[in-house]
């Protein structure tokens, strides 16, 4: 028998051992007698320990309920398109942000595409939008409405057309848009979202978007790029919302 003697940490130890835990006395653990029964080897990063009620611990990964669980990004830098592959079954709803996205040509629009193993998806009918604007002038007071779609096109529109993105200092696009279905889902892929642009370097506008590829496949990308020229900077990422 041998006594061993614990501040805040239990060390492996053989039977009939006595343990002297700060602030909790001393007493005998007789291993598999009852006793709790701790992990013989580390676990993995970020693990924790967990019991099953019955005086057994085991290191588990904790739950990720609910979590933003990202699954790619990809950084522009003079880039024809930005993608991102990864999309699956996993999760129900997936989230796409673009930041800071700067265009290499003046005055274009933005775009997204999505696609499978096979490629990303550029038939002349293969997507659906439809575009809602705010405009703001920012020099003045005035403000304008308007809307437009597109029931056949190449590509989903994230821009108004009257809205186009530009090169001036201070002028971008950013937004954050929700895929509603999984990569393997049974609806079309549909995404939502809304967008700030500043354009012609004296307007703010909110746009609110709808989008979908009209067919249903198994989406494992998603695709964003300019209507013509590179994009300078910007950064596409995507996450998988966790449901539980």
């Amino acid at each position: 028998m041998s006594d061993l003697k614990v501040d805040g940490i239990i060390a492996s130890t053989g039977t009939n051992t006595n343990l002297t835990l700060q602030g909790k006395g001393t007493g005998k653990v007789d291993i598999g007698d009852g006793a709790l029964s701790f992990p013989d080897a580390d676990g993995s990063a970020d693990q924790v320990i967990k019991t099953d009620g019955s005086g057994t611990l085991a290191f588990v990964t904790p739950a990720a309920g609910g979590a933003w669980n990202i699954i790619g990004t990809a950084v522009a830098s003079g880039s024809s398109s930005l993608t991102v592959t990864g999309l699956s079954s996993t999760y129900d709803t997936y989230a796409i942000a673009l930041a800071d996205m700067i265009p290499a040509t003046d005055t274009v629009e933005m775009y997204m595409r999505f696609g499978d193993s096979s490629g990303v998806d550029s038939g002349a009918s293969d997507y659906a939008w439809g575009v809602e604007k705010h405009l703001i002038n920012t020099s003045g007071d005035s403000a304008t409405y308007a809307s437009e779609e597109d029931n056949a096109d190449a590509q989903i529109q994230l821009s108004h057309h009257d809205d186009d993105v530009g090169t001036a200092t201070g002028e971008g696009y950013g937004g954050i848009f929700y895929l509603h279905r999984p990569g393997d889902g049974t609806m079309y892929p549909t995404i939502s979202g809304h967008a700030g642009i500043i354009s012609l370097a004296t307007q703010l506008i909110h746009q609110k978007i709808v989008g979908a590829r009209m067919a249903v496949i198994t989406l494992d990308r998603v695709n964003v790029l300019f209507s013509s020229g590179n994009i300078t900077t910007g950064r596409l990422t995507v996450w998988g919302l966790a449901h539980a």
